[in-house]
């Protein structure tokens, strides 16, 4: 019995994974990268706790809406990252980024369990990423990045990255517990992998920009304290029942994303 029960907890617990690599992303100065990241681990976790035994007093939304959160992070994480790969200056960087945000959005509502949602981000990406790498190795008659970023990051990372999504597509009937858990794991290593060694923009020294645990938990209460504000709440029921239900859902989800990032903002 005991392990049955631990078994059905492994993929709440595999979903922690990705706390540490929100800390990699905040060390490396990839604070929007960090928050993602910690988004999506607490979202994921939430949501398979809902699944676990005795757990469901942790379901503190709706059990759709925590699949959709746990599913738009995973994808909007595979989307930071690849566009940090690809070190674009500003604005392009902040544009790409709210694009892959708002499409994603949308594209997750309308299947969340579809290829699609993870190969419309990452084929898009990739294939920007490619266009600029390109223009880059024109001017300079030369290979851009450096071979060192092909071996130790582009090459790594695509391939945990491509093992985790054959793990989550293919191999989840197998056993879905354990599956499940290594793509966790394999995604998070992924994502360690891709993410460059250092955020040019994030200063240096004391200019330094610094995100600490305590401003994401801050910021998570916060955003959980607005989602139980009536109106929003109300929102809530019209997005499940109403005929506009797509326009509604997205007011909804993208009220309570605001809420997070603008938290995040004024700690810093």
């Amino acid at each position: 019995m005991g392990a049955f029960i631990a078994k059905m907890l492994l993929p709440t617990v595999s979903s922690l994974v990705f706390l540490p690599t929100a800390s990699v992303a905040a060390k490396r100065g990839f604070h929007m990268e960090a928050m993602v990241y910690f988004f999506t681990m607490f979202f994921t976790a939430i949501y398979h706790a809902c699944d676990g035994p005795g757990l469901s007093i942790l379901c503190f939304m709706r059990y759709d809406i925590l699949e959709y959160f746990s599913v738009y992070g995973t994808a909007l994480s595979m989307w930071v990252t690849l566009i940090a790969l690809g070190d674009f200056d500003e604005p392009q960087r902040s544009t790409m980024t709210m694009f892959g945000v708002l499409t994603i959005a949308v594209r997750i509502y309308q299947d969340r369990w579809g290829y699609g949602i993870y190969s419309g981000p990452i084929g898009s990406a990739v294939f920007i990423i490619t266009v600029k790498w390109l223009q880059k190795m024109k001017q300079l008659r030369a290979v851009y990045p450096e071979k060192t970023v092909y071996t130790q990051q582009v090459g790594p990372g695509c391939c945990f990255g491509a093992l985790a999504l054959m793990l989550r597509f293919y191999f989840e009937e197998w056993d879905y517990a354990y599956v499940h858990s290594f793509y966790h794991l394999s995604l998070a290593v992924s994502f360690v992998l891709l993410l460059p060694k250092k955020n040019r923009y994030a200063g240096t020294g004391e200019n330094a920009a610094k995100l600490s645990c305590f401003t994401l938990c801050c910021c998570v209460r916060s955003t959980y304290t607005h989602y139980r504000n009536p109106a929003i709440m109300r929102l809530s029921v019209i997005s499940s029942k109403s005929k506009m239900s797509l326009f509604q859902s997205i007011l909804y989800w993208g009220a309570i994303q605001r809420r997070f990032m603008r938290c995040v903002s004024l700690q810093w």
